[in-house]
């Protein structure tokens, strides 16, 4: 289910995006959710380096704000074009003070600062060796099925090698462009469940051509 975001990304029909935060307790982590309206509902889901959430303190009219909580994750949903405040307490005891005000966010991921100094250079190495495709011994490779992940028109997308390591997977995607117009590839775009960097070879994929596309998850 992780492709369903990212395929819409692929030719630019996604607004969201998902975001790394490193925590600091000296200031709010902004959380930036698209406004919902009664055409399109859109959530934002916040990730926390906890095992559960243990009480969220929420001072907001109902029919502002919706928020949920399960285990590690807050779901909210804008309603208006509002801002404010929600505190929440996590298991070990620590509190986040998260500050809400519209934006295009669809998912938020705090971690630690010493989790961010640990699992982002093993991301973006693991994008490097994909693009090199020269794997270390402790990545293993294996070749994708070549199942289509996603079509839109002309458009399609097709897993061709996984990467697996310790903490992540990778997966580098070929985009082809089977029409007659250039589609333009915007990694800023990309956002989907547990997806920590994505990257593209070439921004804009002429016409009866393709790229590669390479994108690292959580485990």
């Amino acid at each position: 289910m992780r492709w369903i975001v990212i395929a819409a990304a692929l030719v630019g029909q996604q607004a969201g995006r998902a975001r790394e935060v490193v925590y600091d307790e000296s200031r709010a982590v902004e959380v930036r959710p698209a406004v919902s309206t009664a055409e399109r509902h859109v959530t934002c889901v916040v990730t926390f380096p906890e095992e559960s959430i243990e009480t969220l303190v929420a001072a907001w009219n109902e029919a502002d704000l919706s928020i949920e909580r399960k285990r590690d994750h807050l779901f909210i949903k804008l309603f208006r074009a509002v801002e404010g405040d929600i505190h929440v307490l996590g298991a070990s005891g620590m509190l986040y003070r998260l500050y809400v005000k519209p934006g295009d966010d669809t998912q938020v991921r705090i971690v630690r600062p010493q989790a961010a100094a640990k699992r982002a250079p093993a991301a973006l190495e693991l994008v490097r060796a994909m693009r090199l495709a020269q794997p270390p011994e402790t990545v293993a490779v294996r070749k994708g099925a070549g199942d289509l992940v996603f079509r839109d028109g002309a458009t399609e997308a097709r897993v061709r090698w996984v990467y697996e390591s310790t903490h992540h997977v990778g997966h580098v995607v070929e985009l082809a462009n089977t029409g007659e117009r250039a589609v333009h590839v915007d990694p800023r775009r990309f956002a989907g469940r547990d997806l920590v960097l994505a990257g593209v070879r070439e921004s804009v994929v002429g016409p009866k051509s393709s790229t590669l596309l390479y994108f690292v998850f959580w485990r």
